[in-house]
């Protein structure tokens, strides 16, 4: 009997070292990973702050290319009612250029006698004294370009 009890603590003994040395191996196994998981949990933070470092520099990119685009859109609305505003005066300008050749052509016409007036050297001193022509024949252009009949 005491053999075999020898025998149980033997084996006992055996087994208890044996897990002894399995559970040692589990707690260096376990410490290693701890290592590992407190690695990694660093390493995320890290990986979240330089996210978050990126889209701040993007937040802030996208608001000044937002402002450089409301500046463009401006200066557009600006130069489109400028170019609005010129195209206005050139039509303008190009009815007063009409009207001013209509005006011409008719001096012309009578200047050159084709209505059969003839304005001649001695009747240009005649007039209002206030620089308009005057004819003979009583028509009379005032210094306005309005012309006149006195008959």
């Amino acid at each position: 009997q005491i053999t075999e009890t020898t025998l149980e603590v033997t084996q006992s003994t055996k087994d208890l070292d044996v897990a002894r040395g399995t559970v040692g191996a589990l707690r260096r196994s376990l410490q290693t990973l701890e290592i590992d998981l407190e690695a990694l949990r660093n390493q995320n933070a890290g990986l979240e702050a330089a996210l978050a470092e990126a889209e701040a520099r993007a937040g802030a990119h996208l608001a000044q290319v937002q402002l450089q685009v409301s500046a463009a859109e401006a200066e557009l609305r600006d130069v489109r009612a400028q170019l609005q505003r010129q195209n206005e005066q050139h039509r303008e300008l190009l009815g007063l250029k009409d009207r001013l050749e209509a005006e011409i052509a008719t001096y012309r016409q009578l200047l050159e006698g084709d209505d059969g007036f003839r304005l001649t050297e001695g009747e240009l001193g005649k007039g209002s004294g206030t620089g308009g022509f005057s004819w003979g024949e009583g028509i009379q252009i005032a210094p306005g370009g309005k012309f006149r009949w006195e008959g």
